[in-house]
Protein backbone atom coordinates (compact mmCIF):
# COMPACT_ATOMS: atom_id res chain seq x y z
CA UNK A 1 0.00 0.00 0.00
CA UNK A 2 3.06 2.40 0.79
CA UNK A 3 4.90 1.51 -2.19
CA UNK A 4 1.96 2.41 -4.67
CA UNK A 5 2.16 6.23 -2.47
CA UNK A 6 5.82 6.38 -3.01
CA UNK A 7 6.10 5.33 -6.20
CA UNK A 8 2.99 8.35 -7.23
CA UNK A 9 5.00 10.93 -5.35
CA UNK A 10 8.04 10.31 -6.84
CA UNK A 11 6.67 10.28 -10.37
CA UNK A 12 5.47 13.68 -9.32
CA UNK A 13 1.73 12.57 -10.92
CA UNK A 14 -0.37 15.35 -10.24
CA UNK A 15 -3.19 13.49 -8.08
CA UNK A 16 -0.51 12.31 -5.27
CA UNK A 17 -1.36 13.55 -2.08
CA UNK A 18 -1.34 11.14 0.04
CA UNK A 19 2.31 10.14 1.70
CA UNK A 20 3.38 6.84 2.90
CA UNK A 21 3.74 8.08 6.31
CA UNK A 22 0.18 8.99 6.10
CA UNK A 23 -1.32 5.46 5.69
CA UNK A 24 1.38 4.52 8.66
CA UNK A 25 -0.30 7.04 11.33
CA UNK A 26 -4.33 5.74 9.94
CA UNK A 27 -3.14 2.10 10.26
CA UNK A 28 -0.90 2.59 13.57
CA UNK A 29 -3.07 5.15 15.33
CA UNK A 30 -5.08 4.31 17.51
CA UNK A 31 -3.62 0.71 16.94
CA UNK A 32 -5.94 -1.27 15.18
CA UNK A 33 -7.20 -4.93 15.53
CA UNK A 34 -7.03 -7.68 12.51
CA UNK A 35 -11.15 -7.48 12.82
CA UNK A 36 -11.14 -4.17 12.85
CA UNK A 37 -8.30 -4.45 9.43
CA UNK A 38 -10.71 -6.74 7.56
CA UNK A 39 -13.58 -4.59 8.36
CA UNK A 40 -12.23 -1.29 6.85
CA UNK A 41 -9.35 -2.04 5.00
CA UNK A 42 -10.05 -3.50 1.12
CA UNK A 43 -7.38 -4.72 -1.57
CA UNK A 44 -7.02 -4.81 -4.86
CA UNK A 45 -4.90 -6.88 -7.16
CA UNK A 46 -4.30 -6.91 -10.97
CA UNK A 47 -4.47 -10.13 -12.98
CA UNK A 48 -0.82 -10.69 -12.45
CA UNK A 49 -1.14 -10.30 -9.10
CA UNK A 50 0.11 -6.69 -8.43
CA UNK A 51 -1.74 -4.56 -5.77
CA UNK A 52 -3.04 -2.06 -7.79
CA UNK A 53 -5.90 0.28 -4.91
CA UNK A 54 -6.18 0.15 -1.65
CA UNK A 55 -9.26 1.69 0.47
CA UNK A 56 -8.75 2.29 4.29
CA UNK A 57 -11.70 3.99 6.55
CA UNK A 58 -10.67 6.10 9.23
CA UNK A 59 -14.16 6.69 10.98
CA UNK A 60 -16.03 8.79 8.40
CA UNK A 61 -12.87 9.58 6.34
CA UNK A 62 -11.74 7.23 3.16
CA UNK A 63 -8.14 6.98 2.69
CA UNK A 64 -7.86 5.47 -0.75
CA UNK A 65 -5.32 5.49 -3.70
CA UNK A 66 -5.62 3.91 -7.37
CA UNK A 67 -2.07 2.98 -9.00
CA UNK A 68 -1.58 5.60 -11.58
CA UNK A 69 1.14 3.52 -13.97
CA UNK A 70 -0.72 0.25 -14.51
CA UNK A 71 -2.65 1.44 -17.52
CA UNK A 72 -5.83 2.67 -17.83
CA UNK A 73 -7.86 0.03 -18.18
CA UNK A 74 -6.48 -1.89 -15.14
CA UNK A 75 -6.61 1.95 -13.38
CA UNK A 76 -10.21 2.12 -14.41
CA UNK A 77 -10.97 -1.48 -13.26
CA UNK A 78 -9.55 -0.39 -10.30
CA UNK A 79 -11.81 2.56 -9.35
CA UNK A 80 -14.78 0.79 -10.56
CA UNK A 81 -13.84 -1.90 -7.66
CA UNK A 82 -13.33 1.01 -5.30
CA UNK A 83 -16.05 2.92 -6.14
CA UNK A 84 -18.85 -0.18 -5.66
CA UNK A 85 -17.15 -1.12 -2.12
CA UNK A 86 -18.18 2.37 -0.87
CA UNK A 87 -21.03 2.58 -2.50
CA UNK A 88 -22.99 1.03 0.06
CA UNK A 89 -21.50 3.11 3.00
CA UNK A 90 -23.06 6.75 3.28
CA UNK A 91 -21.71 9.44 5.15
CA UNK A 92 -18.36 9.05 3.92
CA UNK A 93 -16.12 11.73 3.14
CA UNK A 94 -13.58 11.52 0.62
CA UNK A 95 -10.50 13.83 -0.51
CA UNK A 96 -9.33 15.32 -3.79
CA UNK A 97 -6.72 17.66 -4.24
CA UNK A 98 -8.59 20.68 -5.64
CA UNK A 99 -6.93 21.15 -9.01
CA UNK A 100 -7.57 16.95 -10.02
CA UNK A 101 -10.50 17.90 -12.02
CA UNK A 102 -10.89 14.43 -13.58
CA UNK A 103 -11.00 13.17 -9.81
CA UNK A 104 -13.82 16.00 -9.02
CA UNK A 105 -15.88 15.11 -11.82
CA UNK A 106 -15.77 11.18 -10.83
CA UNK A 107 -17.01 11.87 -7.38
CA UNK A 108 -19.37 14.24 -8.19
CA UNK A 109 -21.09 11.92 -11.19
CA UNK A 110 -21.26 9.46 -8.25
CA UNK A 111 -23.38 11.59 -6.36
CA UNK A 112 -20.60 13.33 -4.35
CA UNK A 113 -20.83 16.66 -3.30
CA UNK A 114 -18.66 19.31 -1.83
CA UNK A 115 -18.48 19.93 1.91
CA UNK A 116 -17.03 22.81 4.17
CA UNK A 117 -14.14 20.16 5.69
CA UNK A 118 -11.17 21.25 3.15
CA UNK A 119 -7.68 21.05 4.25
CA UNK A 120 -4.76 23.32 3.16
CA UNK A 121 -1.88 21.92 1.72
CA UNK A 122 1.90 22.89 1.92
CA UNK A 123 5.27 22.38 0.47
CA UNK A 124 9.04 22.98 1.05
CA UNK A 125 12.19 23.03 -0.29
CA UNK A 126 14.33 21.25 2.08
CA UNK A 127 17.78 22.07 0.36
CA UNK A 128 18.45 25.14 3.33
CA UNK A 129 17.99 22.63 6.23
CA UNK A 130 21.11 20.63 5.03
CA UNK A 131 23.62 23.29 6.59
CA UNK A 132 21.38 24.41 9.71
CA UNK A 133 22.58 23.85 12.96
CA UNK A 134 20.89 21.22 15.40
CA UNK A 135 18.23 22.10 17.76
CA UNK A 136 19.31 21.11 21.28
CA UNK A 137 15.48 21.63 22.57
CA UNK A 138 14.73 18.80 20.22
CA UNK A 139 15.54 15.34 20.06
CA UNK A 140 14.03 11.88 19.27
CA UNK A 141 11.38 10.29 21.53
CA UNK A 142 13.45 7.79 23.75
CA UNK A 143 11.89 4.77 24.95
CA UNK A 144 10.05 4.10 27.64
CA UNK A 145 11.11 7.42 29.61
CA UNK A 146 9.54 9.97 26.73
CA UNK A 147 5.92 8.62 26.39
CA UNK A 148 4.37 9.97 28.98
CA UNK A 149 5.57 13.63 28.34
CA UNK A 150 4.43 12.76 24.88
CA UNK A 151 1.24 11.54 25.29
CA UNK A 152 0.74 14.64 27.49
CA UNK A 153 1.63 17.15 24.54
CA UNK A 154 -0.93 15.63 22.31
CA UNK A 155 -3.83 14.49 24.39
CA UNK A 156 -4.09 18.56 25.13
CA UNK A 157 -3.25 19.60 21.51
CA UNK A 158 -6.28 17.56 20.19
CA UNK A 159 -8.02 17.94 23.03
CA UNK A 160 -8.96 14.45 23.40
CA UNK A 161 -10.03 14.57 27.26
CA UNK A 162 -12.88 12.12 26.63
CA UNK A 163 -10.08 8.71 26.45
CA UNK A 164 -8.92 8.70 29.72
CA UNK A 165 -5.24 9.38 30.03
CA UNK A 166 -4.09 5.97 31.24
CA UNK A 167 -5.95 4.08 27.88
CA UNK A 168 -4.40 6.96 25.67
CA UNK A 169 -1.05 6.24 27.18
CA UNK A 170 -1.49 2.53 26.74
CA UNK A 171 -2.64 3.04 23.02
CA UNK A 172 0.46 5.24 22.40
CA UNK A 173 2.68 2.72 24.10
CA UNK A 174 1.22 -0.13 21.30
CA UNK A 175 1.75 2.63 18.71
CA UNK A 176 5.30 2.78 19.40
CA UNK A 177 5.89 -1.19 19.26
CA UNK A 178 4.52 -1.74 16.33
CA UNK A 179 5.78 -1.64 12.43
CA UNK A 180 3.94 1.61 11.86
CA UNK A 181 6.02 3.62 14.16
CA UNK A 182 9.39 5.29 12.55
CA UNK A 183 11.39 5.13 15.56
CA UNK A 184 14.02 7.97 15.57
CA UNK A 185 11.30 10.13 13.44
CA UNK A 186 9.17 10.87 16.56
CA UNK A 187 10.46 14.20 17.40
CA UNK A 188 10.13 15.96 20.70
CA UNK A 189 10.84 20.03 21.74
CA UNK A 190 11.32 20.69 25.51
CA UNK A 191 10.36 23.33 27.66
CA UNK A 192 12.32 21.94 30.72
CA UNK A 193 13.57 18.72 31.61
CA UNK A 194 10.69 15.81 31.79
CA UNK A 195 7.97 19.02 30.33
CA UNK A 196 7.79 18.25 26.80
CA UNK A 197 6.18 21.37 24.69
CA UNK A 198 5.66 20.30 21.36
CA UNK A 199 5.88 17.32 18.83
CA UNK A 200 5.96 16.05 15.48
CA UNK A 201 6.64 12.78 13.91
CA UNK A 202 8.26 13.60 10.32
CA UNK A 203 7.78 10.61 8.04
CA UNK A 204 10.59 10.49 5.63
CA UNK A 205 10.01 8.45 1.80
CA UNK A 206 13.19 6.89 0.48
CA UNK A 207 11.93 6.53 -2.72
CA UNK A 208 10.43 9.75 -3.83
CA UNK A 209 12.56 11.63 -1.42
CA UNK A 210 9.58 13.73 0.16
CA UNK A 211 9.00 14.29 3.82
CA UNK A 212 5.48 14.45 5.53
CA UNK A 213 4.82 16.15 8.84
CA UNK A 214 1.95 14.49 10.67
CA UNK A 215 0.98 15.00 13.47
CA UNK A 216 2.05 18.78 14.39
CA UNK A 217 1.23 19.46 18.23
CA UNK A 218 1.71 21.81 20.79
CA UNK A 219 0.79 21.86 24.43
CA UNK A 220 -1.63 24.94 25.02
CA UNK A 221 0.32 25.78 28.10
CA UNK A 222 3.20 26.65 25.43
CA UNK A 223 1.38 27.60 22.17
CA UNK A 224 3.28 30.96 20.75
CA UNK A 225 7.01 30.61 22.78
CA UNK A 226 8.59 29.25 19.24
CA UNK A 227 8.50 25.33 20.42
CA UNK A 228 6.35 24.53 17.34
CA UNK A 229 8.73 26.17 14.86
CA UNK A 230 11.22 24.75 16.87
CA UNK A 231 10.36 20.83 16.30
CA UNK A 232 9.53 21.73 12.56
CA UNK A 233 12.99 23.05 11.79
CA UNK A 234 14.33 20.44 13.46
CA UNK A 235 12.33 18.20 11.31
CA UNK A 236 13.15 19.65 8.24
CA UNK A 237 17.11 19.71 9.40
CA UNK A 238 16.53 15.96 9.73
CA UNK A 239 14.30 14.87 6.54
CA UNK A 240 17.03 17.34 4.98
CA UNK A 241 20.30 15.69 6.34
CA UNK A 242 18.39 12.07 5.61
CA UNK A 243 18.09 12.78 1.58
CA UNK A 244 14.95 14.20 1.48
CA UNK A 245 13.99 17.41 -1.39
CA UNK A 246 11.06 18.23 -0.07
CA UNK A 247 8.29 18.45 3.12
CA UNK A 248 4.74 18.39 2.88
CA UNK A 249 1.94 19.20 5.87
CA UNK A 250 -1.84 20.05 5.60
CA UNK A 251 -4.19 21.57 8.21
CA UNK A 252 -8.30 22.75 7.92
CA UNK A 253 -8.25 25.83 6.13
CA UNK A 254 -9.78 27.29 9.39
CA UNK A 255 -6.51 26.54 11.17
CA UNK A 256 -5.01 30.19 11.48
CA UNK A 257 -2.74 29.11 14.59
CA UNK A 258 -1.32 26.06 12.49
CA UNK A 259 -1.52 27.94 9.03
CA UNK A 260 0.61 30.93 10.48
CA UNK A 261 3.12 28.50 12.36
CA UNK A 262 4.01 26.23 8.88
CA UNK A 263 4.50 29.62 6.46
CA UNK A 264 6.87 30.99 9.44
CA UNK A 265 8.87 27.80 8.98
CA UNK A 266 9.17 28.50 5.11
CA UNK A 267 6.06 26.35 3.91
CA UNK A 268 4.50 27.47 1.30
CA UNK A 269 0.95 26.85 0.01
CA UNK A 270 0.76 24.49 -2.01
CA UNK A 271 -2.78 23.08 -2.85
CA UNK A 272 -6.02 22.70 -1.66
CA UNK A 273 -7.80 19.25 -0.77
CA UNK A 274 -11.53 19.44 -1.46
CA UNK A 275 -13.49 17.34 0.80
CA UNK A 276 -16.71 15.49 -0.91
CA UNK A 277 -19.59 13.19 1.20
CA UNK A 278 -22.26 11.32 -0.20
CA UNK A 279 -25.53 11.44 1.49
Amino acid sequence: MQRLLSRSLAEGHPSAYIHPGDLAWWIGWPPKSEAWLAENVALWESRDGDLCAWVALDGAYVGEWVATDTGPDVEAAARDALDGWLVARHGLRRSVRGDDLGAIARLETGGYRHVDDDMLAFSLDLEPFVAAPPDARVRPLERPADVPARAIVTRAAFDVYGRPYDAYLRDYRAFISSPAYPTGWDLLAWAQPGRAASCTIAWPDAVSGVGNFEPVATHPAFARQGFGSAVLREGCRRLARAGMQRAIVRTPVDNAPAIGLYRSVGFVDDHVQLTFQRS
